[in-house]
């Protein structure tokens, strides 16, 4: 039996690992966060010979049962508690609808920008246009299409974790990851963009590539061809996961150093991976051609852009306003990347070794940090519940204990895994196991390294990190005490109080800036969207629904606009006059709850401008916005309602 000694790549990804969990513990909730993963990690060790003795039929109705109750209540939070989908998701989207309505135009610079979502715009507008043929709306696709690819992707991940391993315990675990905490219930549920997708991508991607030396070749026919569109598709969406390559890479010399390539078969899949690749670069001229998009390089920014913002440390490597404001001010994209190439070594020069490799440490840090997900592209709930406003502190708390530990629990298992894995490479399943860690380090790498770095972006390693958890072989279990069954219980128990203590106690102590009502969806200035033109006279109101107590409302009008807003409560016929700040209407003052309506009046004697978010078939709040008393449903104010 070949082995690999000493595991190289194996430490170097526990490492990473240890990183970033020190990197999601530094909050207030980070030692209740901790104490959950302890106490789940010790029932789990007690009670998974308990859980491996169920039978397939109590596996397959109790994942079955869990899986309808997910959907169910995954439909419930997208009625009752549907968001505000803010910066590029909406812009995005907003395209999509457009493209959808036959308007084949592109009428702002953000993708003029940024290129790479111009595939994910057209793509889903051909959703949309599918979806309209049954007489959908756009906004009930949308949340169609997440649940599809969410669902698709946590059932497919179950059905991948339970053929590699064959171990109850582990699918069980797995499924109370995805199902039993915010992963399927918060940015992956209610905001749609590419990083779903290119996690689905890359769990088919190892899917096609598992057993394949044992396939068949109708098999290996339908595989093949899943593969190619997998990474055509992926390379186009996410044009990052180009660090598959020199995964195979580093896995094919293992292989071909330990004598092993022939009996693993990898070469005709690593051809049609590259030729997957190559066929993304047609494939996004086709998609080009038929959206009607034409590059701009007066607007675009070159690839060192990234890398410059990643070596700016005071961003800590991660998207910086400045940065970008400069190559705005640039007037090519030459320009930029000669700006860019003397910049760059700069940098790395004023940070010398010490602060290059301590900055390298807060970004894995950073790249890996799951806190956020709730926040990640939500602008607010456009109008929050009542019962979650008043308590917002606990809800949030609540999420980011549960999403940490969870993700801690789950790195944990794989790192003891890790560090006692020998890599026996004449087992198929292993060597999937070393490419999907090869490949997260390829990512980790990338973004540490390379690149600009923000925290969703580590998630796309989550479907690579479970493949090597349930391939990595597990040692011979011992024999637990007569005590282990109501030891687990007693444990899980406990985790579950400390879960909702804390979250109780601690969720208090978070930032409570909470949005209760806002709509925040735009196109923004910065990218050349165009303001409404108000004509003397007219006047634009709008309905907002206060589910809770406020004292802080803003609504963004337009820099240098002279125009009145005002604010009436519907109940009580009270109004606010806000004050100017700005392109930014305010009001400091505490309102009650209730339904308020925005007034925005030029009483000028000249045409005034006002930011409007209009599309064509998406709705971006609960009431239309009227012009003059006329109804325009897919148009709204930019506003936020807020409790500071």
């Amino acid at each position: 039996m070949k082995k690999i000694k000493p595991a190289f790549l194996p430490a170097i990804l526990i490492l990473c690992l240890l990183i970033g969990s020190i990197g999601n513990l530094t909050s207030v909730l980070g030692v209740p966060a901790l104490l959950v993963v302890v106490l789940l990690g010790a029932g789990l060790y007690f009670g998974a010979p308990r859980l491996d003795h169920l039978s397939t039929r109590q596996l397959r109705w109790g994942i079955g049962l869990g899986l309808l109750a997910m959907l169910i209540a995954q439909v419930v939070v997208l009625h009752v508690m549907p968001n505000t989908v803010y910066h590029d998701p909406y812009r995005v989207l907003s395209q999509a609808d457009q493209l959808a309505a036959g308007h084949m135009t592109w009428d702002i610079t953000y993708f003029w920008r940024y290129a790479n979502n111009v595939p994910l715009a057209y793509l889903l507008s051909l959703w949309l246009r599918l979806t309209q043929l049954v007489g959908l709306s756009t906004n009930l696709s949308v949340h169609l299409l997440s649940i599809l690819v969410l669902d698709s992707f946590i059932a497919l991940a179950l059905h991948t974790i339970w053929q590699l391993s064959q171990r109850a315990s582990l699918l069980v675990v797995a499924f109370g990851f995805f199902a039993l905490t915010p992963f399927a219930y918060t940015y992956y549920l209610q905001v749609f963009y590419s990083d779903l997708p290119t996690m689905l991508v890359l769990l088919i991607i190892m899917r096609s590539l598992l057993n394949w030396s044992q396939k068949t070749s109708r098999q290996r026919w339908f595989a093949g061809s899943g593969l190619v569109v997998a990474v055509m598709l992926g390379a186009m969406l996410k044009p990052n996961m180009v660090v598959l390559l020199p995964a195979l890479l580093i896995v094919g010399l293992i292989l071909a150093r330990q004598h092993l390539w022939r009996q693993a078969k990898l070469t005709l899949p690593i051809l049609l991976i590259v030729l997957g690749f190559g066929l993304s670069l047609p494939a996004t001229k086709v998609i080009d051609v038929a959206a009607n998009y034409q590059p701009r390089t007066a607007f675009s920014f070159p690839a060192t852009n990234w890398i410059l913002m990643g070596y700016n440390q005071h961003s800590n490597g991660g998207y910086s306003g400045k940065d970008v404001g400069r190559a705005i001010k640039q007037p090519s994209q030459a320009a930029r990347q000669r700006y860019n190439l003397k910049t760059i070594p700069k940098r790395i020069k004023t940070l010398g070794v010490v602060g290059v490799i301590r900055l390298w440490v807060v970004k894995l840090g950073i790249v890996l940090n799951v806190q956020g997900i709730q926040r990640w592209y939500n602008g607010g709930f456009r109008a929050a519940p009542s019962w979650y406003s008043n308590h917002a502190g606990f809800y949030q708390g609540l999420t980011v204990i549960g999403y940490v530990a969870a993700t801690l629990l789950m790195w944990g298992a794989l790192m003891l895994k890790l560090l006692r894995w020998r890599p026996d490479l004449t087992d198929p399943h292993q060597i999937l196991a070393l490419l999907a860690v090869t490949t997260t380090l390829g990512y980790l790498a990338f973004h540490t390294l390379l690149w600009e770095v923000e925290p969703r972006y580590g998630q796309a390693i989550l479907p690579l990190l479970w493949v090597a958890l349930a391939a990595i072989p597990r040692q011979a279990s011992q024999s637990r005490p007569r005590w282990a069954n109501q030891a687990s219980l007693l444990n899980g128990a406990t985790a579950l109080l400390v879960v909702f203590g804390a979250a109780g106690v601690l969720g208090a102590q978070l930032p409570q800036k909470q949005v209760i009502a806002a709509q925040r969806s735009q196109l923004s200035v910065q990218y050349h969207a165009k303001p409404k033109a108000v004509t003397p006279g007219t006047v634009l109101a709008e309905v907002v629904d206060v589910n809770a107590p406020a004292n802080y409302f803003s609504v963004q009008i337009h820099a240098g606009s002279q125009v009145q807003v005002t604010l009436t409560n519907l109940a009580t016929g009270q109004h606010y006059r806000l004050t100017m700040a700005g392109s930014v209407a305010r009001l400091h003052h505490q309102l009650a709850a209730g339904q308020y309506r925005i007034t925005v009046q030029n009483l000028t004697t000249r045409g005034q401008q006002v930011d409007v978010t209009h599309t064509y078939h998406y709705q971006l709040a609960a009431h239309p916005l009227t012009v003059n008393g006329q109804s325009q449903p897919t148009a709204s104010l930019i506003y936020t309602c807020m409790q500071r």
